[in-house]
């Protein structure tokens, strides 16, 4: 089974590659013979060495960061055809995206993949979408229309030193684009077997010569899978305001609120109904509004004072989850000499919730709020104008799990030549107990008729730490591209579930502390300008988890953790201008198996494809025709740990049509 597997993934290689070079010849012919403009705007030189603002906590050019980072532009996430954020995700080499049904993905970085992950921080705008409740982000809401995206800042690696506790394998930075970059009017319409349906508008203009804005709609309807009752559908209303005034202040004000539906096939094993496999549904409410003014002080010195506002409710069938977050963040960046430049920044958040019992899972306290309170310093020395820098920070937060934290790094980057960089880090990052681990009691299966296997939160509960050791090389020229970055990491205090006194009826599983281990592997990302209208990215990541009990633990779940997240993940993209009107992009990425191990649900390797044709066929109106995950369906993922069924992907084709006036 496993060689005929192996067989048919390699035969779909090499087909793929075969049509890629089918197509080289003749994207060679037409750069000779029929097109005289250049269809991609900027060489991947200038593609790639774009500004980032996520490493560094400034606008820096991508050459200069010591650290793995990868950009998707609006570019690559228009030309992929996707249709939400997470999806777009899977073009980034190290990123593990899994759906686990229609509404729902398993997404991490660097291991410990999960529906539950939570070791990955996810920013909107500068906004944290992390949910205290679980530590990770509910990626059903993540959401806004993806024309208005500038980029998407992938960090691969610990993030804690600017951004704060749970930072700990990564950030995700989806930056959508300033007002004035959005003028106009945007109809985005879309219709297929797994798309039902999908309708953006979008208007944008001038309050005054300072002042742009826009406002937006958008909703969606989406197909259950075959097997599941998983159908979604969620409508959302949002805003942007952006003014510069006297190029000296900046200031943003934006907002969103959004409200769905969504199903779900779910099991239960306990004797209190809902009985077996029952379908169940999940609705969820949000509202957010962020406030931004950036301040000029002088040409190297500048202050950013942000503060936001964010409600959530969302009704599972296992519990419900009620929660507002207020943010207060400044930041101050100054040069000491011409070649030294200090970022510091003080925090606040406070985070209130209530959560109402559900059919597993009760939390005591019910009602609860938390505070967290940080400061960061980050000193950037340029040893060697441009071509040594060494940076040097340390974040000191007290939230109110584990009171005091600290997250310092250091990282060197060596410019040798214009168009290498060579960079190396050692950082330590933490991840704080979420309200679960602490607090909740989840009656989760019957041993026997008259024997129940419960699990119980801990307030004994440590921080997670991990120490971060990273090396990375990266080459930036004109027609191609590669960047490389090797990592190995040690965790202590991961959690375990530890068993507890036992009773006639009950046998207790308590959250705990006692397991360590190391996460090690590579990523590789390269780009190739074949000729003016025909562009090729690749990527590949390989990870190892090895987790360890220590003495004493009977815990019974490092294998569970060890096996979700695949070895190996290979992307092939081909992005092709067939003519002036005419754009064919498709692409290709295989997924390694994910390993049950103790009786838990294997997930097989899979090949998926995508393919995009777009017409332009008038300069305001562009249709084009999309397939993804063609061929056959798959599984990417396990039912989760709060017994929803996990269900198959199935190919989808759409139609779309998009009006820019």
């Amino acid at each position: 089974m496993i060689l005929m597997l192996k067989t048919k993934i390699t035969n779909v290689y090499i087909i793929y590659i075969a049509v890629i070079l089918v197509l080289s010849g003749s994207a060679s012919d037409l750069k000779s013979a029929e097109l005289n403009e250049d269809f991609f705007d900027m060489s991947l030189e200038q593609l790639s060495d774009i500004n980032i603002t996520s490493v560094a906590k400034k606008p820096q050019k991508l050459s200069l960061a010591a650290a793995s980072i990868f950009v998707l532009s609006q570019e690559d996430i228009k030309r992929s055809g996707v249709t939400t954020i997470p999806d777009a995700l899977r073009m980034v080499p190290g990123v593990q995206v899994a759906k686990l049904d229609a509404n729902k993905w398993a997404i991490s970085i660097r291991g410990f993949n999960d529906i539950f992950s939570n070791k990955l921080l996810v920013l909107v705008d500068g906004r944290s979408v992390y949910s205290p409740f679980f530590g990770g982000a509910y990626w059903d809401t993540v959401d806004t229309i993806l024309d208005d995206i500038e980029r998407i800042e992938v960090i691969k690696g610990p993030g804690g030193t600017l951004w704060g506790a749970n930072a700990v394998n990564g950030v995700i930075n989806i930056i959508t684009k300033h007002a004035k970059d959005s003028s106009g009017l945007l109809i985005n319409a879309l219709v297929g077997n797994e798309e039902r349906g999908q309708l953006n508008l979008r208007y944008g203009g001038e309050i005054n010569k300072d002042t742009q804005y826009r406002v937006y709609a958008k909703g969606f309807e989406k197909d259950e899978a075959k097997d599941g009752v998983d159908d979604w559908r969620q409508g959302r209303l949002g805003f942007r305001v952006d003014s510069e005034i006297a190029l000296k202040d900046k200031i943003t004000l934006q907002g969103d609120i959004y409200a769905g539906e969504e199903g779900e096939r779910a099991t239960s094993d306990i004797t209190t109904a809902p009985f077996g496999t029952y379908a169940s549904k999940t609705d969820v409410v949000g509202a957010n509004i962020l406030f931004r003014w950036q301040r000029n002080l002088s040409e190297n010195s500048d202050f950013i004072l942000q503060t936001y506002y964010d409600y959530t409710e969302r009704e599972h069938f296992y519990v419900k989850d009620q929660r507002e977050t207020v943010d207060i963040d400044f930041q101050h960046r100054f040069q000491i000499f011409k070649q030294q430049e200090i970022i510091w920044g003080l925090g606040f958040r406070y985070i209130g919730d209530e959560i109402s019992k559900g059919a597993l899972m009760s939390l005591s306290p019910q009602q609860r709020s938390d505070q967290i309170y940080s400061g960061f310093v980050q000193d950037e020395i340029s040893l060697i104008d441009e071509q040594l820098i060494l940076t040097l920070g340390a974040k000191v937060e007290h939230n109110s799990y584990t009171g005091f934290e600290y997250q310092p790094s250091a990282r060197l980057l060596w410019k040798p030549f214009d168009q290498h960089s060579f960079w190396g880090a050692i950082s330590r990052a933490v991840k704080v107990p979420n309200r679960m681990e602490q607090d909740a009691a989840i009656q989760r299966t019957m041993a026997s008729p008259t024997l129940a296997v419960n699990i119980y939160g801990s307030k004994d509960m440590d921080a997670e730490e991990l120490i971060a050791y990273e090396i990375g090389y990266r080459f930036l020229g004109k027609q191609f591209t590669f960047d490389s970055s090797f990592y190995y990491n040690e965790y202590d205090n991961l959690r375990s579930l530890e068993q507890g006194g036992s009773t006639s009826s009950v046998v207790p599983l308590v959250v705990d502390n006692q397991l360590f281990g190391e996460v090690y592997g590579v990523e590789l990302a390269a780009s190739w300008q074949v000729n003016n209208f025909w562009r090729l990215n690749a990527g590949y990541s390989y990870t190892q988890m090895q987790l360890h009990l220590r003495n004493g633990s009977v815990d019974q779940t490092e294998e569970f953790d060890e096996g979700d997240t695949p070895h190996h993940q290979t992307t092939i993209r081909s992005l092709w201008q067939v003519s002036e009107n005419w754009q064919l992009d498709t692409a290709m990425r295989y997924v390694d198996m994910i390993e049950g191990g103790r009786n838990k649900e294997s997930v097989d390797s899979y090949v998926a494809v995508d393919i995009r044709l777009a017409w332009q066929v008038y300069e305001a109106l562009e249709v084009s025709f999309i397939g993804q995950n063609l061929f056959d369906d798959h599984r990417e993922f396990r039912g989760s740990t709060v017994d929803t069924q996990a269900t198959d992907v199935e190919p989808s084709l759409f139609f779309q049509a998009k009006i820019e006036l």
